[in-house]
């Protein structure tokens, strides 16, 4: 399978223009120089840019086009942040939880009693 995009995103003076067709496993690197737009793809990718027109499809499935736009929270893929962020329409609570519930049963190393206590 692959993911399949053409993503373009205005953000006031810089503007995005992507298409890429990559496979769905493995590692794809994504290079150039400071200001290419890397992060902003990759957030467009995670749902967290919404692009004003274009498509993203991952295998069959439409994440996004001109009558779709599947929320990040409802998107199968991780993603780790430069600096520290959370999800602000959920809860602490929430956002731990979804990242617990993206892990099989027998890998997981903390239980959610534990972490929610912890946070108090």
């Amino acid at each position: 399978m692959t993911i399949d995009a053409r993503l373009h995103v205005d953000r006031g003076t810089f503007r995005l223009d992507a298409e890429l067709s990559v496979p769905d496993r493995g590692v794809t690197a994504i290079f150039g120089p400071s200001g290419s737009g890397k992060t902003t793809l990759l957030r467009a990718i995670a749902g967290l840019e919404h692009g004003s027109n274009g498509f993203l499809k991952v295998g069959q499935k439409v994440w996004q086009d001109a009558d779709t736009f599947l929320p990040p929270h409802h998107r199968p893929l991780g993603y780790v942040f430069q600096e520290a962020s959370l999800f602000s329409h959920l809860s602490v609570k929430g956002n731990l939880e979804y990242g617990y519930k993206r892990v099989a049963p027998s890998a997981r190393r903390v239980e959610m009693e534990h972490a929610v206590a912890l946070l108090g």
